[in-house]
């Protein structure tokens, strides 16, 4: 089939990631249509692109003309005209299925879209997915997927030493936004008080630690590539992009991932246990500072992360579930649901996976401003 995802944000590079990867490892014909360049400021923008539909809008128009489906990403919907001409609902009614996933929070894509958020978790027009990372306790409807790294590619691989040489930075930390824990819960990574720990870590330890941000991926995984232990979220919860490139590039990585997010990622995974060392920010300096004292012991913990990943997030392993998606769609879009594993019906699920998280964070919070 011809497959066609559209984005207009870049989102991390997820769609691109995600797209490329079905192009490798499926029979099916994947491209991603993005709607810009997303960082003006650098020649190429911060991600990959396939095609970019402010300069090649006439091969976007050909491509989705030829589609068999269409995967719209987090702030797009049928009645989307960011892409005009391309009209989604006359697509449709010409036969081409449709598939919409969630990155974000309903109350994030309804900001986006000028929509309200129980707008955007009622959508029934096309079958809906969601990423397997905080979003989706959100969205009790929509089948969860995984989030793709291509993770034999060279710049998601580990240093091999013979041909690379050795790590020269002890600690990287890749926010995309730098705004507080604190501030704007699910949107933000806490880089000012994660800062401040790797600023107590440095004066305790004499190691090096570097905050990156604002620099295209290319040159985020160089720096994470040479580092000795990443940092992903410490506050909110849930893993990221940032922290899946950790564990692909055979680093520890230090993450908070609460009850539900450590559920979902072992039951979408098939694993045992989780790749992350789940620490809290509260806690991260101690950690830090034992791992800095300890090397051997920090790049064992590293090839246990890339052997985690090569054994239960392997691109082509996780591909299959689009494949899946894909094939029930065009099946009949009624067989797209969500997996009774991660079922929200019952109070008690509700509770633990929404509530619960909320309370703990609220908590947290009024005791950090508190001491």
């Amino acid at each position: 089939m011809n497959i066609v995802h559209f984005s207009k944000n870049s989102l991390a590079g997820a769609p691109h990631r995600l797209a490329s990867t079905l192009q490798k490892h499926t029979v099916h014909d994947v491209r991603l249509i993005d709607l810009k360049r997303y960082d003006p400021r650098t020649e190429h923008g911060w991600f990959e692109y396939d095609i970019i539909f402010s300069e090649q809008q006439e091969e976007a128009i050909e491509v989705a003309r030829k589609a068999d489906i269409i995967h719209l990403h987090n702030y797009l919907d049928l009645d989307s005209r960011d892409f005009a001409p391309i009209d989604f609902r006359d697509l449709r009614r010409k036969g081409v299925l449709f598939v919409r996933q969630y990155h974000s929070t309903p109350q994030i894509v309804a900001k986006h879209m000028g929509k309200r958020p129980e707008e955007i978790v009622a959508f029934d027009e096309a079958p809906t997915l969601v990423i397997s990372q905080y979003p989706e306790r959100f969205y009790p409807k929509a089948r969860v997927v995984p989030n793709i790294l291509p993770h034999n590619q060279l710049e998601y691989s580990p240093l091999v030493p013979e041909r690379d040489g050795e790590p020269t930075l002890d600690i990287a930390f890749a926010p995309s936004k730098l705004t507080s824990a604190w501030e704007d819960r699910w949107n933000t990574k806490g880089a000012p008080e994660t800062m401040a720990v790797m600023d107590r870590v440095m004066e305790l330890t004499g190691c090096s630690a570097r905050t990156v941000n604002g620099m295209p991926l290319s040159e985020v995984l160089h720096i994470k590539r040479h580092a000795r232990i990443i940092l992903d979220d410490l506050v909110n919860g849930s893993f990221h992009l940032s922290g899946l490139e950790g564990v692909c590039l055979g680093k520890p990585v230090l993450c908070y991932l609460d009850a539900r997010t450590d559920f979902v990622l072992r039951e979408i995974s098939g694993a045992a246990e989780s790749p992350f060392l789940n620490v809290r920010l509260e806690d991260a300096v101690e950690v830090l500072h034992y791992l800095v004292e300890h090397p051997a012991e920090t790049v064992a913990l590293g090839k246990a992360a890339r052997t985690w990943v090569e054994t239960y997030w392997r691109d082509d392993l996780l591909a299959v579930q689009y494949t899946h998606v894909y094939n029930r769609l065009a099946q009949n879009p009624d067989l797209i649901t969500r997996q009774r594993a991660f079922s929200l019906d019952s109070p008690g699920a509700g509770f633990k996976a929404a509530v619960l998280p909320e309370l703990l964070y609220q908590s947290r919070r009024k005791r950090y401003f508190s001491s």
